[in-house]
């Protein structure tokens, strides 16, 4: 729940356009004053709608990959994206850019909810016997959930393996 009702807002951002002063403004109220630009711009762009609270939005990894190109081509800072795309806090593209920069556009994919989900090697081994097309929708997604593990612990081990080789072949040059 934002700290700030949408009148006070509208009164802030009224005052900062009529007098200016984000500095001034900001301490006056007890605020962050980039608050103040933040609410003027979005109220220039999309009017009151924007200064309204807004509820918890879950965006597409598609929206999110158009930000972060609209920022690029168009050479605008974070906090103009926002305010273009009316994204209330800019520091969620930085999010986004971070992600993106780290592992493409699947690392801006949503993560799953709730808790992981729980195996054991039994009933993995007996999911294994039985065919693809007799397995419900939970059983392949824990079958899935452990060969994914079983992958990565692999892939581990051969790091380490190659590490150890490389290492043992400097330790005897």
């Amino acid at each position: 729940m934002s700290k700030y009702d949408t009148q006070f807002k509208l009164s802030v951002v009224q005052e900062y356009l009529s007098h200016g002063g984000k500095k001034r403004i900001g301490i006056r109220h007890g605020f962050n004053p980039s608050d103040v630009v933040k609410w003027a711009l979005a109220y220039q762009t999309h009017g009151l709608a924007s200064l309204e609270q807004k509820e918890y939005r879950q965006y597409t990894p598609k929206f999110k990959n158009e930000v972060l190109h609209y920022m690029q081509t168009q050479h605008v800072s974070v906090r103009d994206a926002a305010t273009h795309f009316n994204i209330a806090s800019p520091s969620t593209i930085v999010v986004w850019q971070r992600l993106y920069n780290e592992g493409g556009i699947t690392a801006l994919q949503p993560k799953p909810k709730g808790p992981p989900l729980k195996f054991n090697t039994k009933d993995i081994k007996s999911l294994s016997v039985r065919p693809i097309t007799e397995l419900s929708h939970e059983e392949l997604l824990r079958r899935v959930q452990y060969l994914e593990v079983e992958n990565a612990y692999l892939k581990k081990l051969e790091a380490l393996a190659q590490q150890q080789d490389l290492a043992n072949k400097r330790k005897f040059n």
